[in-house]
């Protein structure tokens, strides 16, 4: 189909949240998950807030308070590539196509 071509789709990269260190591991650092969402602090710190945050359908944990440099750099480069696609010349306006069914009387 031609409306394939219409939208300009960008990935949100996943925030990472460190692991609980559980009693049972003693103490040994398990590494990184994904988490919900980023934290109030790390959208800060991009240049965000979180009514545009919502506006852009990031995810956001507001019950988080850490802050990871990682998670701050992705929203940084998210940002960077949407500046990006609203100053291009030709980028292709996105269209909201909404299948509606046409009932029989």
């Amino acid at each position: 189909m031609g409306s394939e071509n219409c939208c300009i789709i960008i990935e949100i990269p996943p925030p990472k949240v460190k692991r609980v260190a559980l009693v049972k591991y003693r103490g040994v650092e398990r590494g990184f998950k994904i988490g919900r969402g980023y934290s109030l602090g790390e959208l800060k710190e991009a240049g965000l807030n979180k009514k545009l945050a919502e506006h852009l359908n990031i995810p956001i944990d507001p019950k988080r308070k850490s802050v990871y440099s990682e998670n701050v750099e992705n929203l940084k480069k998210l940002l960077e590539m949407i500046k990006e696609l609203v100053d291009a010349k030709k980028a292709k306006p996105a269209k909201l196509v909404t299948n509606v069914q046409q009932g029989s009387s």
